[in-house]
């Protein structure tokens, strides 16, 4: 039996007709225009990510230029405080009644001018005495170092020379009495009297003769320590009242400008009673808060920018130049940008350059303070 093997047709495929070939664009002239081939596509994106490259590579040049300039720069602290100055109390080291007050607030004061004068007329009556008794102990050590003067040399030797021939008669008296008395011619009160006579004699010549040494020799050692403690002591005491007179007069410790006035002449004051406040322009700073988690940050010399609302178009320029090394709770009346820090350490940023006293003590301010971190 013999197997027919038909041969398979493929089934006809209808292929969908083809829209007509449209005109080729024409460009100025009407001049046919190329259409867009694949390399013209390549070549496009080639050329956006050129730019693309170009732009990122400017902008990390830029980065590293700003970087470079100001490096290590992190942030800035926002910080409010208050203006403050040194300023003084000035007043009497004694007590006393005000004689004048040579200044107003408001006043302009140089280094060591008079601010303030006490009454010293008593006061200066018991500085003549002292200067006197100084005198006078001073005249009393040098007659005591010198020693006696020639006159009283020669004085005590014609007393001693005296007291000698006094001596020498009363003792011929004696002799004399003595014989007369052996041979009962005088009495023995007549004896007794001569002997009396020659031991007065006797004890004015040698004290004569002690007295002619004393005055040769001088004044003894002690004699002079004495003196020279007596002129010291003397001394002293003109020296405290000289400077009672001094403590009587308020000078200006620095050139600054009267704050305030708190006493009038006449009145009465107690030693170290303010009468008169002096304030530095020098030296004024604003006292901020730094927190503890930017403390490391911030630096000793580290510039700032100060603001106050009185001049909201101004900037002032500010140096830190003192961090307190004991931290503290936060102030009730300072508020931070990170509530959660609660220790703060107080700092100051002094003024500078603001030579027409535009800060004021206690005018609140605004800083803002660089920070830098660790290379």
């Amino acid at each position: 039996m013999q197997t027919t093997i038909e041969p398979v047709v493929a089934p006809e495929v209808t292929t969908p007709l083809q829209p007509p070939p449209s005109a080729p664009a024409t460009g100025d002239g009407g001049r046919p225009t190329a259409p867009a081939t694949p390399v013209h596509r390549r070549r496009s994106r080639r050329r956006w990510i050129v730019a693309v490259a170009l732009a990122i590579v400017l902008g990390a040049t830029v980065a590293t230029w700003l970087a470079l300039r100001e490096p290590n720069v992190a942030a800035a602290l926002e910080a409010t405080g208050t203006v403050e100055a040194t300023e003084a109390d000035l007043g009497f080291a004694a007590g006393g009644r005000i004689a004048s007050v040579n200044v107003r607030e408001g006043d302009r004061v140089g280094t060591g001018a008079t601010l303030a004068q006490l009454d010293t007329t008593e006061l200066m009556a018991r500085v003549r005495q002292a200067r006197a008794q100084a005198a006078l102990a001073a005249a009393q050590l040098g007659d005591v170092e010198r020693g006696a003067r020639a006159q009283e040399v020669v004085q005590s030797e014609q007393g001693a020379a005296a007291a000698d021939r006094s001596l020498a008669n009363a003792e011929r008296d004696l002799a004399r009495a003595r014989e007369l008395a052996a041979r009962q011619i005088v009495s023995q009160q007549a004896l007794d009297q001569a002997q009396t006579a020659r031991d007065l004699a006797a004890a004015r010549a040698t004290q004569a003769r002690a007295a002619l040494s004393l005055t040769r020799a001088g004044a003894r050692r002690d004699q002079i320590d004495a003196a020279r403690a007596a002129l010291v002591a003397a001394r002293a005491q003109a020296a405290a009242l000289d400077a009672s007179v001094s403590n009587s007069t308020v000078r200006a410790p620095w050139d600054g400008i009267v704050t305030t006035r708190a006493r009038e002449p006449g009145e009465a004051v107690t030693p170290g009673l303010p009468v008169v406040t002096l304030m530095n322009p020098g030296d004024r700073w604003v006292r901020i808060f730094i927190p503890e988690n930017r403390l490391g940050a911030v630096r000793l010399g580290a510039r700032a920018r100060i603001r106050v609302d009185a001049y909201p178009e101004r900037d002032f320029d500010g140096v830190v130049s003192w961090i307190s090394s004991e931290a503290e709770f936060t102030p009730r009346n300072v508020e931070t940008r990170d509530e959660r820090v609660r220790l703060v350490y107080a700092a100051r940023v002094r003024i500078v350059g603001d030579t027409g006293l535009a800060l004021k003590p206690g005018l609140p301010a605004d800083v803002d303070l660089a920070l830098r971190t660790t290379p």
